[in-house]
């Protein structure tokens, strides 16, 4: 899920508790400080260290719980003859009557004094981000699907008069072609979307996995992106796909959609070399299916290399991009139990590398 790659990847442990003190659910980095809790179970106390049927009078969750309050304290525990402290926050989370379902518990290591202050304002400053983007993306994507939906359906409509009219051929078959191009784009955009509201939900849309030739969905996307103009005069476009790469079972439409984002983002990259370059390429890594993107366009700064998988950020002039391209295809990576790995050096060019395992997601 979306929401749960996010908070897989803070520096901070991160519980879902219930009314009655029992785990729901817990990230890894929360797994590594406490130790693997049992999900449904009551959690350990993190004052005694233990399971304890009552909770002391004072428990800070225990207040969130009953009155709705946020709240924020330490504790400090031996471990392995070393004494840690945490800084914890308890989040009210509602539900649709508005009564408190649920307390989201942030975990963050204050032992070194020095980053205790960057820790705590950076992982609040990241959960208040994450919600407005929740908040954002609702609306926006329920304002789109209407309009998607009426293009899809006038698409359908010429299609079914095409077939009727009195046109030569290859007037047909051109117009045709055009129909259904745009039917997948607007496939795509809808795909999106449905992200965009998973996304606000705390979810993700459905993967529908089938066995898919991985060389021939990079083939067709970059076939359609050249078909389309969209390729400049002067870039030179490679591929070495290696036979040895087997059929896998993936979703292909979603691996599309990353394919497509980063094909686009290599091509803005080398907009300003007199000869652009972008070499795609396809291995078999052990247990994975590896494909590389290289471009010698202008690179990634070590400093945006940390926030390219961030939602909504962008280097780009405001109508080139949204930010949403690579967040989304990180997401969609992981869900299809796969990794994408960024290398890049400013003036030389990027390295993008795609893994999916071989046994399907």
């Amino acid at each position: 899920m979306i929401a749960e790659n996010l908070f897989q990847n803070l520096d901070a442990g991160v519980l879902l508790i219930d009314s009655e003190h029992r785990i729901q659910w817990m990230n890894d980095k929360a797994r590594e400080w406490l130790g693997d809790l049992p999900i449904g179970e009551k959690r350990k106390c993190y004052r005694t260290r233990q399971y304890n049927e009552k909770f002391c009078m004072i428990c800070p969750t225990g207040r969130t719980i009953d009155f709705g309050n946020t709240v924020n304290y330490d504790f400090t525990f031996k471990d392995n003859g070393n004494f840690r402290t945490f800084n914890v926050s308890g989040l009210p989370i509602k539900n649709k009557d508005g009564k408190i379902s649920m307390v989201m518990e942030l975990l963050v290591d204050v032992s070194n004094k020095d980053a205790e202050k960057k820790n705590k304002e950076d992982l609040m400053a990241q959960i208040e981000k994450m919600a407005a983007i929740g908040q954002l993306a609702a609306g926006v994507a329920h304002e789109l699907n209407t309009p998607l939906g009426s293009i899809s359906i006038i698409s359908q409509e010429l299609k079914s008069i095409l077939k009727e009219a009195s046109v030569s051929k290859r007037f047909k078959d051109d117009l045709e072609g055009y129909l259904n191009d745009m039917n997948g784009e607007i496939k795509r955009c809808m795909a999106i979307i449905g992200d965009l509201l998973s996304f606000s939900r705390g979810g993700i849309s459905e993967l529908f996995i089938t066995e898919v030739d991985i060389n021939e969905v990079l083939s067709q996307t970059i076939d359609f992106v050249r078909n389309k103009g969209r390729v400049p005069k002067g870039v030179t476009v490679s591929k070495n796909l290696s036979t040895s790469v087997p059929m896998i079972k993936t979703d292909p439409d979603r691996f599309r959609q990353v394919v497509f984002n980063i094909f686009k983002n290599a091509i803005e990259a080398i907009a300003d070399k007199e000869k652009g370059i972008i070499d795609i390429a396809t291995y078999l890594d052990g247990n994975y299916v590896k494909v590389l993107i290289n471009d010698n366009g202008c690179g990634i700064s070590r400093e945006n290399l940390k926030k390219v998988f961030d939602p909504f950020f962008t280097t780009k002039p405001v109508d080139k991009g949204t930010g949403i391209g690579l967040f989304v295809s990180y997401s969609i990576m992981r869900n299809l139990k796969g990794d994408i790995i960024i290398e890049s050096t400013i003036g030389k060019g990027t390295e993008i590398t795609l893994l999916l395992p071989l046994e399907g997601a």
